[in-house]
């Protein structure tokens, strides 16, 4: 591995001999340079946690992806489609263990 501070290897940051490179910070809110987040123009405004855009959140994103048919604006948990995965549980395909109603075996 490389050294975070100079770039070689050999060592870690913390043990690295070369003076600490000064890195500008960036907002945890919005990502961007020049501010910390309690500065942050957008620190009232509600964050997606999806898409990294601000006016909404996750649950309410139109760009979120399913995961079941790889279509955006739903989750895999609202998705009509019947996808390839098989079921740990009944082994049969198209749809879950989490989604089973064959009552499990111990």
């Amino acid at each position: 591995e490389a050294c975070y501070n100079c770039g070689r290897s050999g060592h870690i940051a913390k043990d690295c001999k070369e003076p600490k490179r000064e890195r500008e910070q960036c907002c945890y809110n919005c990502g961007k340079p020049g501010h910390l987040a309690r500065d942050c123009d957008h620190a009232d405004e509600q964050k997606c946690y999806s898409c990294g855009e601000f006016g909404h959140i996750q649950k309410d994103c139109t760009k979120v992806k399913c995961y079941r048919c790889g279509e955006t604006g739903h989750v895999a948990i609202n998705c009509s489609k019947t996808s390839e995965v098989n079921c740990y549980r009944c082994g049969e395909s198209g749809h879950l263990a989490r989604e089973c109603t064959i009552e499990a075996t111990a």
